[in-house]
């Protein structure tokens, strides 16, 4: 376990001092908030407002923008939400995000995507991670307790990200060192599949002036899931120091480490088919797995943050991150989509041994500023990002005694363990990209700005996979961004957007060859508006994105790699397009609401449709509701996942065709209660999947497995 850090405060002459925090609220006593100001690069923290609405976000141009001058599909999932929700993993803050879909893999790893194409751009504080590929380390499992908030930018975010796809852009932001009085706040929760959680969440001033301030978070959580035998812990342990070094200059420097422990997890999932070419529907809580089964991840994280004033219109700041991660893992695949229904046999048993292992470096210094021309004050931003990242994969080789398959319909996970063999090295990679970037908004009247950025990245990934070297440099790579924003009035700002796309591939095809880098442009319009004297955002967008190259999944594995892997082939004229609406925000000073819907369709140049395992309609929707006036301290909440039709195709043995199977469309209802019984202690009761929907959502290596029945949380929080 370890420690984390985040930014320090802002010059004192610039921190906007909040009201304090409410008693009833269980949160910090007194704190120092940013005032936000896309000239010097400041952000206040969403857990000093209470809200579900944010102040502003940086993802999109690297300038602090407020959401309505932001000109892009932008979603912020804040404290006061996740807690309402009970979000506690960046699996489950994903999956309640308007316009974003989560699909597991299997019970270890996630897959995220929005307007039809994988998420593959994930930053902390604003530095790129790499958290994507079939040797993840648990990275969409980590608990969102250490996080300010979330934010999410739809659409092609390569201005800051590089090269990517035009789905969207995971920014976590940590929480930070503010509070000036000491401050402590303990939580404890109880599930109903018999799991539990603990939280300790500690500020205090480490001086008198309390110029110097620190913070740690110390939580587990652990036990028994809906699927059979199988166990799940989880543990993080975070802290910050945050430093006013001089009027001017703040510093923060800290450590996180997240570790994920898993028993008996199923690699893979559920077979599809009988041998008579039916359908199967397995109990919610089969496992595929055997008794001895493991996956071990952790994820440690050292970084620094420092800014520096030169006045109120310029600062300058530098980021550093170093990631450390491995996974340990012994597993079992189910290899195969069909049992027969004679005798539960007709699979192959396929155990796997891994050793991941990696680092990832990152940096960048970035200038804001804000000067005069023409009469209008105008904002620019020049940086400088470098990343690098190794990662090792081992798999055991020439394992023996693996036991024949047996009757699956009898199945209890006491499959005999084979005899590992030696590691030997699967993937041996490193990638750099180093990039310099710059964007400015300028203001070409009172109503009319038009931003315009440009990046040029400098790529390269080399190494070893399964024995076959790549050396892959595209050489440099240009990213242009631009966009135009009108205001209508004060309230209401329509906007255009329009950016390249260029992303190198790691998908390969039958033949185990990597694929070519994807091409394409994306475009975007929309309306952005704010009501009830700025409680409420609301967005409406539309946009359209078309590419070459893009990596589609056949029904085939790649013949002789481990893990399994799906062959792709890339798909010509690749064409998406859709729209949302969003909104955020109090609706009256005691109704507060964040949510929206969205859809798109897409298909390549031959009509094929892309990525059907991805739903093409979803409506999300939470609320909260302060209820003083019908019981003083009670709050009520609620809110509805529903999506559209999902569907893959697979082989099937008793027609030589391939049979199409699925979920059809579904909707899942939570509720919250939460009560205050002093200004110190507080319950909290979630229910989530109230009318308990058996639902699929998981569609991959021709197999399928099942989303969360009814869960049920209550939660006791003391903060003195």
């Amino acid at each position: 376990m370890a420690l984390c850090a985040g930014w320090l405060s802002a010059t004192p002459q610039a921190w906007a001092q909040a009201a304090p925090y409410s008693a009833t609220d269980n949160t910090l006593a007194e704190v120092t908030v940013y005032g936000s100001s896309s000239a010097t690069h400041e952000e206040p923290p969403s857990e000093a407002t209470r809200r579900y609405k944010a102040t502003s976000a940086q993802s999109a141009t690297g300038m602090a923008l407020s959401a309505q001058e932001t000109p892009q599909s932008l979603t912020v999932l804040t404290r006061q939400q996740m807690e309402d929700h009970q979000l506690d993993t960046l699996a489950r803050v994903l999956d309640s995000t308007p316009g974003v879909s989560s699909s597991a893999i299997d019970r270890g790893r996630q897959r995220f995507s929005a307007r039809g194409f994988a998420i593959d751009k994930y930053q902390v504080d604003g530095l790129s991670v790499n958290w994507s590929g079939p040797w993840a380390a648990g990275e969409a499992l980590a608990d969102t307790v250490l996080y300010d908030r979330v934010e999410v930018v739809r659409g092609a975010t390569g201005l800051l990200n590089g090269a990517g796809q035009p789905s969207a852009s995971v920014n976590l932001v940590r929480k930070r060192a503010h509070s000036h009085q000491r401050h402590t706040v303990l939580e404890a929760g109880l599930g109903s599949e018999k799991d539990a959680r603990a939280t300790l969440d500690h500020s205090q001033p480490l001086n008198a002036d309390a110029s110097v301030r620190g913070r740690f978070v110390i939580h587990q959580q652990g036990g028994k899931t809906f699927i059979d035998r199988e166990k799940s812990r989880q543990g993080a342990l975070y802290g910050v120091i945050d430093a006013d070094l001089s009027p001017a200059t703040r510093a923060s420097l800290g450590m996180s480490h997240q570790q994920t422990r898993k028993d008996s997890a199923m690699w893979g999932g559920l077979p599809s088919l009988f041998d008579d070419g039916q359908l199967t529907r397995w109990p919610r809580s089969m496992n595929s797995s055997a008794d001895w089964v493991y996956w071990n991840t952790d994820n440690t994280n050292v970084f620094f943050d420092g800014l520096h004033r030169f006045n109120e219109r310029w600062s300058l700041s530098l980021k550093a991150n170093q990631r450390r991660f491995d996974s340990d893992s012994q597993l079992f695949y189910f290899s195969g989509n069909t049992v027969n229904r004679s005798d539960g046999l007709g699979w192959t048993p396929w155990p796997g041994k891994f050793s991941t292992e990696g680092k990832q470096n990152t940096a960048q210094l970035q200038l804001n500023g804000q000067f005069d021309a023409w009469g209008q004050a105008h904002d620019v931003v020049v940086g400088a990002q470098y990343n690098k990242q190794r990662r090792t994969s081992r798999s055991a080789t020439d394992t023996t005694n693996i036991a024949p398959a047996t009757d699956f319909f009898a199945w209890d996970g006491s499959y005999a363990e084979p005899t590992w063999g030696a590691y030997s090295l699967s993937l041996d990679q490193i990638d750099t990209e180093s990039a310099l970037y710059a964007s400015a908004r300028m203001r070409v009247s009172r109503q009319l700005s038009v931003i315009a950025g440009s990046r040029l990245s400098r790529w390269k990934s080399q190494g070893v996979d399964y024995g076959k070297p790549f050396d892959r440099q595209p050489g440099s790579v240009w990213t242009p961004y631009a966009a135009m924003l009108y205001d209508f009035t004060p309230e209401h700002t329509a906007y255009a957007s329009y950016t390249s796309i260029f992303k190198p591939q790691n998908e390969r095809d039958i033949h185990n060859q990597l694929l070519d880098p994807i091409e394409g442009k994306s475009y975007e319009i929309g309306l952005k508006s704010s009501w009830l004297g700025g409680e409420l955002d609301t967005q409406l967008s539309v946009f359209r994105a078309r590419q070459e190259n893009l990596a589609q999944r056949t029904d085939v594995h790649i013949p002789g790699v481990e893990p399994a892997a799906y062959a792709y082939r890339a798909a010509k004229g690749a064409t998406t397009q859709g729209f949302e609406v969003e909104a955020a925000g109090r609706i009256t000073s005691h109704l507060q609401l964040g949510g929206g819907y969205s859809q798109w369709r897409g298909r390549d140049a031959s009509g094929a449709a892309l990525n059907t395992t991805e739903p093409r309609r979803q409506l999300k929707l939470f609320a909260s509701y302060d209820a003083q006036r019908l019981l003083p301290g009670l709050t009520l909440g609620g809110g509805i996942n529903w999506q559209s039709r999902i569907y893959t195709r697979t082989g099937n043995r008793a027609t030589g065709g391939n049979i199409e199977y699925g979920q059809n469309a579904y909707a899942l209802v939570s509720l919250m209660a939460r009560y205050q019984f002093s200004p110190q202690l507080s319950a909290q009761l979630n229910i989530d999947n109230l009318l308990d929907k058996k639902y699929i959502n998981q569609l991959s290596f021709n197999q399928y497995g099942y989303g969360d029945p009814r869960r049920i949380g209550l939660s006791l929080k003391y903060a003195f």
